[in-house]
This record gives structure tokens, C-alpha cells and sequence, in this order.
């Protein structure tokens, strides 16, 4: 899971990109990039990358070397390779003219790379699930020039070959840019134009509507399932279907991972979650389930919570303080780091949870870490009795598709039913949003809930060395070269 953003038709094309970036930040703390082109120039290409948070890596100095018409941009949330600055991204192919940055999972990474290797490729920089796609993306290209058609083409190709999910934008060394999506359309792509005075047009691709809405674009609209839109240097607009689509966004990106500022798939993410949420007080009320307060744990279930109240009749309190200078905790490197993270991140008022029965409103349970902690936070504060509400449904099977929770060991809801998820956490009482509760909320007649049912939009035969290597990972042992 990772933000990215290309802009093109301004000189101030890095900055924008900068911009957008910053609200992007929430897909991805690990590291970001910047790649400008300036096709003006011989050294065509420029470019910064740093680990950490978008407003640490870059600086003022910075766009003295990020300069020409078009800009790349990427923030980047880690699913392997967590430590190695080398896996930040753009990434560029300086010979092909050609630089990416990718917001997915590759699932048959690993079978691709061993292929690369028996074409004769030799030893191939591939750590990157991303690095091979625009790799494989050059190797389809087969020394053409970068025209719409050539890479409409490259592109169809490379989609035979890629198994997973891509969302992804590229620029040109001559200043056009494109941005292409997976045929089910697991991560979101918005393309949008913004038009001047002066009769010039910009144009720009994100990974959420949000960052383009900031940035002024208007006409935003999606990059369909399957579909990739080419913008030359001059404005030239054209759009292809590069692959069969078989629509199944993730549900994950309107439960916890976007903003609810942004808009998916037509529907708006603050709309989606509020409905979750009445969902969840119609089942409460149908259990017969008494309580005193509702408390929201920051930030994402907010909007939830507030529904649940709502809808029950119950007071709506923000009893949860978080510290905003603690980053989230759900995408940390490991176990330590997140439980560390979650003592740091939220304290509560004490006084207010005393004697109550609480309705504690989450956006989902993964690991159960946050919810623990809360649990055990709300008990020391002397709450008579604790009812955690998940707007999502049980989270019981890997995601192959770009959120890191590669083994079903790592679920707590793997294994166990509701009761026994309660117990584990130590909460009087769990209640699960449904899978058809999800589906009328977020308004889909598909979705991915490949983490929910086990049952996935594509192959994932490739799982099991894909999940196996991002354990390695963990423990700082896998191969960087192939």
C-alpha cells in the first residue's frame, strides 16, 4: 500500500507533486521520492529519495534540482524489503527513458524474477516487486520509442504476465506521462486535468482523489480496471483498455487505508464509513446490547462511531487522546515497534470510562495490538464494561495484494470466533461488521475480500513463496538479487 502522483504541464510540476505527496502521506511512512524530467536538458532526469516522512526528505534546496514539466512522486509503505533505501522508489530505467512508481503487489514476483533470470537477464536488481514490473514493462517494449501506441501495447503485454495488484504512473525522458491499472482494479488510480488562463492544460494522475482535488484539478475521474490513459508532453490525451477488466477494488481502502476526504469508485469515503456504521447500530440493537457511551479510537472510525451513536441514541464522546506525533501504528515495521507505538499513541480520560459501559467503535481488528491495548486501557480507567465494535468483518486470511499481514498466524481472527476473540483481547464482548453489511455500505457489487473469505480475485498459487519471503524479510534475510 502506497501513495502516488504524477503531474505534467507545469514548470512547477516537482512542487505540485510535493504537494500532493503530503496528502498522501497517510498511504505510506517508510520513504518517498520525487523524479522530475526536463526534457530540455541533456541530463534529462532528476531525482531524490530519502527514508522517513515526505516533509523530512525534502526540502526547499531540493527543487533547485527538481525542475522541468513533468514529475513523478511516490510515498512508500513497505511490505518487503522494509529497511533498504534502495527500495524507494521512483524508479527509472535510464537507458529505456523510462521511470515508474507502483502502488501493489506483485503475487508471481518471484516466479517472474526466476524467469527474467532463465531469458538470460543474469543478475537482475530485483528486489523490488515494482523495479521487475517496469522491467518486464522495457523488455516489452522491445527497444521501441515511448509513443502511446508502443506502450499500450508493452503494457497489454506485461499484463499477461503480471498476477496481482498495479496502479501505478510512469513519465518519459521526452515528458509524457501515462498511468495503468490492474484488470480488477485492486488499488485506486484517479486521473484528472486542471486548465489556465493562458490556455495551457496540467494534468495529473494520484492514488486518491483527494490529492488532486488540493492541487486544483478539476474533472477527476477514475483510471478504469484494466485501463491505461497516455498524456503526451504537448496535452495529447488517449485511453486504452489494456486488459479484460474484472472490477474488485479493495474493501480495505474504504475502511481503514484512504481519506475520508477522498472518493472511490463514485462512492465517498466518509459516506461509506458512516454507513458502516449505522449498519453496526442496527446488529447492536438487534443483540439487545445496552450501553453508555460510544468512544471512537482515533482517527479512522470516527466518522463510524459517531453513526453508531447516532443511530442508538447514545452519547458520543472522544474519550481516546491521541498523540498526533505518533505516525500509524498499523503499517510499523514489526510486532515491537506497533505495540511500543500503540502505548505512546493513545491515552485515555480516565474519569469519563468509570462505572460505564462502553461501545468502543474500531475500523477493523488485524493483529489485535491496538485493540488489546485499549481494552486493557478502558479496564485500568474503571469501566464497568467493554463491547469493541469492528466496522469490518473478521480479517482471517493473508492480503497478497498490498497490505502487510502476510501470514494467517499473525490474525487474531484466524483461528477464533467472536467470543473467542473477545477473551483473547480481553473485552466482554466483540461484534463484527458483516460481509453483506460491508458490500451495502461501500455500495459494490464486487469487491476483493480475498482477507475475508479466503476466496481471491486472482491466482494466488504464487502465495505461498511470496508470503514465505516476506517473513524472511522480517528477519533480514531476503536475497536481493536474483
Amino acid at each position: 500500500m502506497c501513495g502516488v502522483i504524477a503531474v505534467s504541464g507545469t514548470v512547477s510540476s516537482a512542487y505540485e507533486v510535493f504537494f500532493g505527496l503530503m496528502n498522501l502521506q497517510h498511504r505510506g511512512q517508510d520513504g518517498a521520492g520525487i523524479l522530475a524530467v526536463d526534457a530540455s536538458k541533456k541530463d534529462r532526469f532528476h531525482m531524490q529519495k530519502g527514508s522517513g516522512l515526505v516533509e523530512n526528505v525534502f526540502s526547499e534546496r531540493s527543487f533547485q534540482n527538481l525542475h522541468g514539466m513533468a514529475a513523478l512522486g511516490h510515498t512508500r509503505y513497505a511490505t518487503v524489503g522494509r529497511k533498504d533505501p534502495n527500495m524507494l522508489q521512483p524508479f527509472l530505467d535510464f537507458e529505456a527513458g523510462l521511470a515508474l512508481a507502483h502502488n501493489g503487489n506483485i503475487v508471481n514476483y518471484y516466479d517472474l524474477r526466476s524467469e527474467l533470470k532463465t531469458e538470460g537477464e543474469g543478475k537482475v536488481s530485483c528486489l523490488s516487486d515494482s523495479e521487475l514490473m517496469l522491467r518486464v514493462i522495457v523488455n516489452a517494449l522491445a527497444g521501441r520509442k515511448n509513443t502511446s501506441e508502443n506502450i499500450f501495447d508493452a503494457l497489454s503485454i506485461a499484463a499477461k504476465k503480471l498476477v496481482g495488484s498495479y496502479s501505478a504512473v510512469c513519465v518519459t525522458e521526452a515528458g509524457d506521462m501515462f498511468g495503468f491499472r490492474d484488470p480488477n482494479g485492486i488499488r485506486p488510480l484517479v486521473f484528472g486535468e486542471k486548465h489556465h488562463d493562458n490556455g495551457q492544460n496540467e494534468y495529473a494522475f494520484a492514488s486518491e482523489s483527494v490529492a488532486l482535488e488540493f492541487l486544483g484539478f478539476q474533472n477527476v475521474s477514475e483510471v478504469s480496471a484494466g485501463e491505461a490513459v497516455f498524456v503526451t508532453h504537448d496535452g495529447v490525451v488517449s485511453r486504452k483498455i489494456i486488459a479484460p477488466p474484472d472490477f474488485r477494488p479493495c474493501m480495505f481502502e474504504w475502511v481503514y487505508f484512504a481519506r475520508v476526504e477522498s472518493e472511490i469508485s463514485n462512492v465517498m469515503v466518509y459516506k461509506a464509513r458512516f454507513q458502516l456504521g449505522l449498519l453496526l447500530a442496527q446488529q447492536i440493537k438487534d443483540l439487545g446490547i445496552e450501553a453508555d457511551v460510544v468512544v471512537p479510537v482515533p482517527e479512522t472510525s470516527r466518522i463510524a462511531g459517531g453513526a453508531v451513536a447516532e443511530a442508538l441514541d447514545l452519547p458520543f464522546r472522544e474519550l481516546l487522546i491521541k498523540n498526533r506525533y505518533v505516525n500509524r501504528t498499523f503499517i510499523l515495521d514489526d510486532q515491537q515497534s506497533r505495540q511500543e507505538a500503540i502505548r505512546r499513541k493513545l491515552f485515555p480520560i480516565s474519569a469519563e470510562f468509570r462505572d460505564k459501559r462502553c461501545l468502543i467503535v474500531d475500523d477493523s481488528i488485524v493483529r489485535g495490538n491496538t485493540a488489546m491495548q485499549i481494552v486493557k486501557l478502558i479496564k485500568q480507567a474503571g469501566a464497568k464494561e467493554v463491547i469493541l465494535v469492528s466496522t469490518c468483518p473478521p480479517i482471517a486470511h493473508p492480503c497478497y495484494y498490498g497490505v502487510d499481514f502476510p501470514s494467517e498466524a499473525e490474525l487474531i481472527a484466524s483461528t477464533r470466533n467472536e467470543q473467542e476473540v473477545a477473551a483473547e483481547l480481553g473485552a466482554d464482548r466483540v461484534i463484527f461488521q458483516t460481509i453483506e453489511g460491508l458490500k451495502e455500505a461501500l455500495t459494490q457489487k464486487q469487491l476483493c475480500t480475498g482477507c475475508l473469505t479466503g476466496e481471491y480475485p486472482t491466482n494466488v498459487s504464487f502465495g505461498a513463496e511470496f508470503q514465505r519471503q516476506r517473513l524472511k524479510d522480517r528477519h533480514g534475510t531476503t536475497e536481493i538479487l536474483c
